[in-house]
């Protein structure tokens, strides 16, 4: 698309409204609707994309009943958890942690996992348009995007602490071409952090997330602009599970000790997820009704309030339905290849007060005719 064209000008203009309507904490007055043409222009194909029921079947939904708890600092369990090597724990709250987990684990964590996405959004781009194209998507991402939101995230999140400096600001026009952006610092685990009590270390952990959200969101701005949002889903979906997946769950292994493959290892990797975390974005409920049985619930989510406030249930369908599905699948897969996915409940929603979307897992049987035989290796007896 040529920068200068009328189409992309007033492709600029249309995701400058999206992007105002898209911050966290944004809410729309009745008469702010995106304009047709501007969805129209992004190339959304509203046929060839996968459906699903509303719920289990036309009749049947799940009105919202509880909220998400993690990010609560007013309950103390006492547990004092190092990490969640443990068994699963329905009403997990953050808290739940000792505060020097939260200082040295889960702070750490989520900003190692913005590198991890980030890195991969760098090289998947990278490898398709080149270098030269990935810088400047890159750095139109980080100045017009992120830039803006950095010092109200700190604010808001963050207790006292030094002014940021931007070190991207001393990168010369002429060297971006060739220099990556920093991310780190913004929300880096300070000297002091360990000093800081529980409820403002969560606030720190939440603040990482919603940093890291804003990031991913810039980059998938910039590429719906030059590409499509057929494109950018795509890329996000490859990126997903080629880099993102493994490199997660590592992280979770290395910070937190979840290991395994079980439906309770999955529901944990769940709880802490560092794109999934509570606040303006999400809320989340997760539960096992059976010890092989789990069940998570969006009963609240960024997309569905954006498409629905700006009157485009399509657009939302094909937001949950061309992506949400096909990652969950991989994911769980990549954790056990015969853990099954349900859908119980999934955009659009039949009632403004029901959950956006409803996932049930739980493990086939050999009598399923998907099960697939899986030998696990031992190790070598020692002689």
């Amino acid at each position: 698309m040529d920068p200068n064209s009328t189409e992309s000008q007033e492709a600029v203009a249309g995701i400058d409204e999206l992007l105002a309507i898209r911050k966290p904490g944004a809410h729309l007055e009745a008469e702010e609707v995106v304009a047709d043409d501007f969805v129209l222009m992004l190339g959304v194909d509203l046929v060839n994309f996968p459906k699903f029921p509303k719920a289990v079947d036309d009749t049947v939904t799940f009105p919202l009943a509880r909220m998400d708890v993690r990010q609560e600092t007013d309950v103390d369990s006492g547990a004092e958890l190092s990490d969640y090597s443990g068994e699963f724990r329905p009403d997990f709250r953050f808290t739940d942690f000792s505060s020097e987990a939260l200082a040295t684990r889960y702070v750490p964590y989520v900003e190692n996992y913005t590198t991890l996405c980030l890195d991969g959004w760098f090289a998947e781009v990278s490898r398709r348009y080149g270098a030269d194209v990935t810088a400047e998507i890159e750095w139109t991402a980080w100045n017009d995007q992120i830039v803006p939101e950095i010092a109200r995230m700190r604010g808001e999140y963050l207790p006292t602490v030094e002014p940021y400096a931007d070190p991207n600001a001393a990168v010369p026009e002429a060297a971006r071409g060739t220099t990556r952006v920093d991310y780190t610092g913004v929300f880096s685990p300070g000297l002091d952090a360990g000093e800081l009590t529980k409820p403002e270390l969560v606030q720190w952990v939440l603040g990482s997330h919603e940093y890291l959200l804003q990031c991913i969101e810039a980059w998938a701005t910039q590429l719906t602009v030059r590409y499509g949002l057929d494109t950018m889903f795509d890329i996000q979906f490859t990126l997903w599970g080629d880099t993102v997946l493994p490199g997660a769950k590592k992280l979770k292994e290395e910070h937190f000790g979840i290991t395994g493959n079980t439906v309770a290892d999955w529901m944990k990797d769940l709880h802490i997820d560092a794109t999934a975390l509570p606040g303006k974005a999400f809320d989340l409920t997760f539960e096992m009704p059976e010890p092989d049985v789990g069940i998570m619930t969006f009963n609240r989510c960024v997309a569905v309030d954006q498409w629905e406030a700006m009157g485009r249930p399509d657009i939302l369908e094909k937001n949950c339905h061309s992506t949400c599905p096909k990652s969950m699948i991989v994911t769980t897969k990549f954790y056990n290849p015969n853990m099954l996915v349900d859908i119980l409940a999934i955009p659009p929603r039949v009632d403004e007060g029901d959950v956006c979307c409803k996932w049930k897992f739980s493990m086939r049987d050999e009598n399923d005719p998907e099960y697939v035989p899986v030998e696990l290796t031992t190790k070598p007896a020692t002689p």
